[in-house]
């Protein structure tokens, strides 16, 4: 069996980072998708709350990634969201908005100095660290909704 139970491409690990370091001070906020805990594709969506200490993905945007995941017949594999100034663990805050799609990873990007990227599976209030693997050879597609807004 795979060691790493969520696998993202190196490329697009870089692309999840840079979305976060864009929207310091706020906390950015993407979605990943597709298939046994391999990301196909990885969305940054806008960040509904616009908040240094909350995350919200916009509804508009979640649809639409909702809908083609299922068109590609694929799985929501994880959520990210970045911590622009603490470490990349789950808050208390993190932890209770995991009902939400509570089988989804929820992978946390810290920005306190070099950007520390973790993940994690939160399942009725209790935190499990999950084994995160970033191979060269994988690769996904990168969607930027955040271009979506106001449209």
């Amino acid at each position: 069996m795979d060691p790493c139970e969520l696998i993202i491409g190196q490329t697009l690990l870089r692309q999840i980072i840079e979305h976060c370091l864009e929207e310091k001070p706020f906390e950015a906020c993407g979605v990943l998708t597709g298939r046994q805990g391999r990301v196909l594709h990885a969305y940054a969506t806008e960040n509904a709350k616009r908040s240094p200490i909350f995350y919200e993905v916009d509804p508009r945007q979640q649809e639409e990634i909702l809908a083609q995941m299922a068109a590609r017949g694929e799985e929501l594999v994880a959520i990210y969201h970045s911590h622009p100034s603490a470490s990349a663990m789950p808050s208390q805050n993190d932890i209770r908005l995991a009902v939400h799609y509570p089988e989804a990873m929820r992978v946390i990007v810290s920005l306190v100095g070099p950007s520390d990227v973790r993940a994690f599976r939160i399942r009725e209030g209790q935190v499990e660290t999950v084994s995160l693997c970033s191979p060269t050879d994988v690769v996904g597609e990168w969607h930027d909704l955040r271009s979506l807004e106001g449209s």
